[in-house]
């Protein structure tokens, strides 16, 4: 079973489209990760390693790479999109363009490698 089952169930549409669409987009740049539930949210470890997860909210939706030095390294990249420490937050009906999540899974995977 999909580890990410349960809490996809549980979402609308709209969210449960852009957390798959997310995770089916970094499944096919690194398809040596795994599915995993890292901190309760959907995503993929490398080597046992958080990678990247997804986790819809009310009002957007979060990329997280788990890093302040990826989000750091992806600034040029992110435009005018809302930052945390480990986090990327887009708004709905938005979704983040393939080269952006290719260079987040490449700076994240240089770091737990």
């Amino acid at each position: 079973m999909n580890p990410w089952t349960y809490y996809l169930s549980g979402l609308n549409e709209e969210a449960r489209a852009i957390v798959e669409h997310v995770l089916g987009t970094a499944m096919k740049i690194a398809p040596q990760a795994e599915p995993a539930m890292p901190y309760g949210v959907p995503g993929l470890k490398l080597n046992g390693k958080p990678l990247i997860a997804v986790a819809a909210h009310k009002h957007h939706y979060g990329v997280y790479p788990f890093s302040p030095d990826v989000i750091k390294g992806l600034k040029p990249w992110l435009g005018e999109l809302e930052t945390a420490e480990g986090t990327i937050r887009f708004p709905y009906g938005t979704k983040p363009p393939q080269r952006l999540i290719k260079e987040m899974l490449k700076l994240r995977t240089k770091e737990i490698s």
